[in-house]
């Protein structure tokens, strides 16, 4: 990576803050920089790798990357805290919805990436391969694009090995979540989010999701901010008071995508973090004469993980999420009470 350094700024690698901007070694990504902000401590320890903007509209994520990077004390830490607010870089100020506008990739479901693929591909390879080359664990936050409402929640991946798939649902219960989704191994054969990705190489990275439309809404920074500080207290980056959990983070196998049936306006009759059942209606599809066309039931008993919130949507579109309540039990004694 090649890093200079703003004026404000402790040379990188030294103890201190360092801010400034970075680009990677592809001759691809080549093009653009990325705002970069590192905190190292004195003292030698874990190092921890927090992203937001993959999706530039999700901007409560963005909000909490930006205060994250004042409330790590570089006297009082050990190790490293490395974060890059704005990952989707093509994106900022053009507002593009879910992918990076230079190939259409959505750069969330790109990983581990590809060296030789196209833009959000290389840069995936860019982000596990140099970035967050040697780190403890990664922290990539979302939360609710333009016409989503999604609720607090996190993503891990089980990868069938006991002791990673411990510490990936140890640092997931961190956020003071209503769900904790925990994805079922078999995703880690196909490309995926950062949380697959990395399991499939032995490493740790998990996702927070919480937002809604575009808006910064103050519930919704803290949720990541919060989250993120029991994360660093976790691997003992810090040592202060965990934050008090006052929800569920109910534990899910898995999360089922609902495809809109018809075109249509969408009317929804649940919202994120509602308990749903087995074949109850969560919503009508009605034309513009305000007829019903079609009825959108549940597939499966759980949660309501995110919807869309712009009634217009196209047949085929996805227009909301299940999260399936855990069927075995994969949590260790505690563990719902404390990170």
């Amino acid at each position: 990576m090649k890093i200079t350094a703003s004026s404000n700024s402790v040379a990188y690698g030294e103890p201190g803050i360092f801010r400034g901007y970075f680009s990677f070694a592809a001759p691809s990504l080549s093009g653009y920089t990325w705002p970069l902000c590192e905190i190292r401590g004195d003292r030698d320890g874990p190092r921890l790798c927090i992203s937001a903007g993959v999706h530039v509209n999700e901007v409560a994520a963005i909000e909490a990357a930006v205060r994250l990077q004042k409330l790590f004390d570089p006297q009082r830490i050990r190790g490293s805290v490395s974060i890059i607010p704005l990952v989707n870089q093509p994106a900022l100020y053009k507002y593009s919805e879910y992918v990076c506008p230079l190939d259409e990739k959505n750069i969330n479901f790109s990983f581990p990436g590809d060296p030789n693929g196209s833009f959000s591909e290389i840069l995936c390879d860019a982000i596990m391969n140099e970035w967050c080359l040697g780190a403890d664990c990664y922290v990539d936050m979302h939360g609710g694009d333009l016409r989503e409402n999604v609720s607090k929640f996190t993503i891990f991946q089980r990868a069938d090995d006991p002791a990673l798939d411990e510490r990936a649902r140890r640092m997931a219960m961190c956020f003071d979540a209503e769900l904790v989704v925990g994805l079922p191994a078999a995703h880690m054969s196909k490309p995926g989010r950062p949380p697959t990705a990395f399991a499939t190489r032995s490493r740790l990275a998990i996702m927070s999701e919480a937002g809604a439309n575009g808006i910064v809404d103050e519930a919704s920074v803290q949720f990541h901010v919060d989250g993120i500080l029991n994360v660093a207290r976790t691997l003992g980056i810090l040592d202060t008071t965990f934050t008090e959990f006052g929800r569920a983070r109910v534990p899910c196998d898995d999360y089922i995508w609902v495809a809109c049936p018809t075109d249509g306006e969408f009317h929804s009759e649940v919202e994120p973090g509602d308990r749903i059942l087995k074949g109850q209606r969560l919503g009508t599809i009605r034309d513009l004469f305000g007829e019903t066309v079609a009825e959108i039931a549940a597939q499966e008993t759980g949660f309501l993980l995110w919807r869309i919130t712009h009634p217009s949507i196209p047949k085929g579109s996805p227009v909301l999420a299940i999260a399936v309540e855990e069927r075995a039990v994969h949590r260790s004694p505690g563990d719902i009470l404390t990170p």
